[in-house]
């Protein structure tokens, strides 16, 4: 057994969430970028790991594997609870954490799967990229009942309490529709964002992940 997370993800993609997580609990870990989307010994590795060939995927110490990054989440909170991931069991916050949570996982995410590759999903259409529009104009929607829900004094999400909801905003405001539109839409969002970002433990994380961590 080797006593060392190893985190197979790409630049700025989903995996810099769990990547965030992991240097909060103190853990070592260790990283290795995957070219998911082209014929490379990194993807082929990545599909013996997990067959959907999709980031993050986690190898733990005892070589489990582990994917999608709500579940890692929890299970990282259940090992470093003092990294504070997610609310105490018991704690008012705990069913809003995970409402949101899993909103965000099963709302938000496929709305990526499905719209970054609309001709993979529509290949006989003339004209796919029209899925895309209207995903995009449906993931703003989401975006908006997402932040409808968050607290208003913050400057967490779920109001004093840090958790890993303010590390998927931190990490999806710089996806599509982009930070000028969270800016403009969602102000209380990007607030959280460069909370994140300026975080000691994780600002250099940010800085390694995106060009530019603000606009």
């Amino acid at each position: 057994m080797h006593e060392i997370y190893t985190l197979l993800g790409c630049r700025g993609c989903g995996s810099t969430i769990v990547a965030a997580a992991l240097q909060l609990t103190g853990f070592p870990w260790g990283y290795e970028e995957v070219d998911y989307e082209s014929d490379s010994s990194e993807r082929e590795r990545l599909l013996e790991l997990n067959p959907l060939g999709q980031v993050p995927t986690l190898i733990l110490p005892d070589n489990e594997v582990m994917t999608e990054s709500a579940a890692i989440i929890l299970l990282l909170h259940e090992r470093a609870p003092q990294a504070e991931l997610v609310p105490h069991s018991g704690a008012a916050t705990l069913p809003r954490f995970l409402r949101w949570l899993m909103f965000i996982n099963s709302a938000i995410y496929p709305t990526f799967t499905y719209g970054d590759d609309p001709a993979k999903w529509l290949p006989k259409t003339r004209n796919p990229e029209r899925l895309e529009e209207t995903i995009l104009a449906h993931r703003q929607q989401l975006w908006l009942q997402f932040a409808a829900a968050a607290s208003e004094t913050g400057p967490w999400f779920l109001g004093r309490s840090f958790s890993a909801l303010d590390l998927y905003v931190a990490v999806m405001c710089h996806w599509r529709p982009g930070r000028r539109w969270f800016r403009q839409h969602c102000p209380q969002l990007i607030a959280i964002a460069e909370r994140v970002e300026q975080m000691p433990e994780l600002n250099a994380l940010f800085h390694a992940n995106f060009d530019r961590v603000a606009d």
